[in-house]
């Protein structure tokens, strides 16, 4: 029996490394060495820390301490090009690129203007962050008067419609005369998909269409991507982008978010995108490996199904592939839908209890141990609102205890005792009669009346959120 936090914990930081090998050789043909000064006058601080994207994540490059001429030097090799920040303490300083330019200076004077020595990319880079920045303050001073001072705040909005103006020839001729400058790429990369004009009812966009839109989208929101580019990963967009791929142009279903990933992965592989394949397919698993939930674990199974393949994911060890088959497979039976087993156990009197016998319209099977930590806290919770709505929302609880020590198990029930079923068995023995494998705790599963499974959660809030709401749908199918 395990703790079901600590091992969520444990599963997640296993799997991060799963495929770093691949990621890291992958990425290594594009890294570079870089030797970067930083003369920041006016800061008083002895120590910044450079940081760059990767993905979702912003990973340490180095920590930098002042010099004896107050300059801050960055030298070291195998950095991946990307947009960086510098860091003091908490608090972002500014933003620059490790670009193509590998040798350069970054001058800040004491008013925050910057000199750029040697590097045509990061020149164009803070001018271009100095134009959009002081829109974006602009901005935020309107918000700041809106209630405050009227006269104030139209002032600057006449000043910032002028000044967005401004900006937006400014940046059209930014794109138009540097095409090849990260900040021209992003915005490439990253455009909208145009609707069709038969989406549309005169202005408005027609409702009744949108599964087709959504397909529509999805189909075309990687258009403008060069997959060949390695240089998106080290911006926030990329990741911000694939996270608006998955939620927003795809149908939240299992299925559905798994085809949404296999086409992603074949227009990368096919598009010399290996490296963005990779990344998502690990980001992908990591996110839904082992998390007992219904919707990640449908989803885990999906993806498996549909994408894990010597064909689409050719990057996977055939041992690998295989794990995640096993896994797969292990949760199938437990999937929302699947008919659960008929749990047949004894309670600490030795009376036998058969999960069919209940004929509740609800029934929450719910696996704990005596000894689990995280099943005593807040389980006040699931003990009021079975008291106080079984009867009304017509539910019952059938118990079962996986603690390996049985002594504990009966000092807890006859101290502590549940009002609802709870019988004793262990894991292994669930696997031998069963063929489930169930061993964290707490983990509780929602059955309706024909013990289908329509929910399954650690979480003792959630198994009343989703009671309440099958209630609701039941009320208004009556209606």
């Amino acid at each position: 029996m395990k703790n079901i936090l600590n091992y969520m914990m444990k599963v997640r930081l296993s799997f991060s490394f799963f495929f770093l090998f691949f990621l890291l050789s992958l990425c290594a043909f594009s890294q570079r060495s870089y030797d970067i000064t930083f003369n920041i006058e006016g800061l008083l601080a002895k120590q910044i820390v450079i940081k760059s994207y990767y993905g979702k994540d912003k990973i340490v490059i180095d920590t930098l301490n002042k010099d004896e001429n107050n300059n801050f030097h960055l030298k070291k090799d195998s950095i991946f090009p990307s947009i960086a920040m510098v860091y003091y303490q908490n608090y972002e300083l500014f933003t620059f690129l490790f670009g193509k330019d590998t040798s350069f200076t970054i001058n800040i004077d004491m008013d925050w203007n910057f000199h750029i020595e040697n590097s045509k990319d990061n020149d164009l880079y803070f001018e271009y962050q100095k134009e959009n920045t002081f829109l974006r303050l602009l901005y935020s001073q309107i918000k700041e008067t809106q209630i405050k001072d009227s006269t104030t705040r139209d002032s600057l909005i006449e000043e910032y419609s002028k000044k967005r103006n401004s900006f937006i020839l400014f940046q059209k001729d930014f794109f138009q005369n540097y095409p090849n400058h990260i900040l021209t790429k992003i915005d490439n990369a990253f455009k909208q998909v145009p609707l069709k004009e038969d989406f549309f009812i005169g202005e408005k966009i027609d409702t009744t269409k949108r599964k087709e839109i959504i397909y529509y989208i999805r189909k075309n929101f990687w258009n403008n991507f060069n997959f060949s580019d390695s240089i998106f990963m080290g911006t926030p967009q990329f990741f911000n982008h694939f996270k608006r791929y998955i939620s927003e142009a795809t149908i939240q279903r299992g299925d559905s978010i798994a085809e949404s990933l296999k086409d992603f992965i074949v227009m990368a592989n096919n598009n010399g995108g290996e490296l963005y394949s990779k990344y998502v397919f690990d980001y992908m698993i990591e996110q839904n490996i082992d998390i007992p939930f219904a919707y990640n674990e449908d989803r885990m199974v999906e993806i498996v199904d549909r994408v894990v393949n010597d064909s689409i994911t050719p990057f996977v060890s055939p041992s690998q592939i295989m794990e995640l088959r096993i896994k797969a497979d292990r949760i199938r039976p437990l999937l929302v839908g699947k008919k659960f087993s008929n749990f047949s156990e004894k309670d600490f009197s030795n009376k036998t209890h058969n999960l069919y016998d209940i004929k509740s319209r609800y029934t929450i099977v719910y696996f704990w141990a005596a000894g689990c930590e995280s099943c005593k806290k807040d389980i006040d919770i699931l003990k009021n609102f079975y008291k106080n709505y079984h009867k009304i929302y017509d539910f019952e609880i059938y118990s079962i205890d996986l603690n390996e020590d049985l002594s504990q198990s009966i000092e807890f029930n006859t101290k502590t005792p549940f009002s609802w079923i709870v019988v004793k068995t262990t894991p292994e023995e669930i696997m031998k009669k069963y063929n489930l494998d169930i061993s964290l705790t707490p983990d509780i599963y929602i059955l309706d009346e024909e013990k289908r499974i329509v929910n399954h959660t650690p979480l003792y809030s959630q198994v009343i959120k989703t009671i309440k709401q099958l209630i609701s749908l039941d009320k208004e199918k009556e209606d």
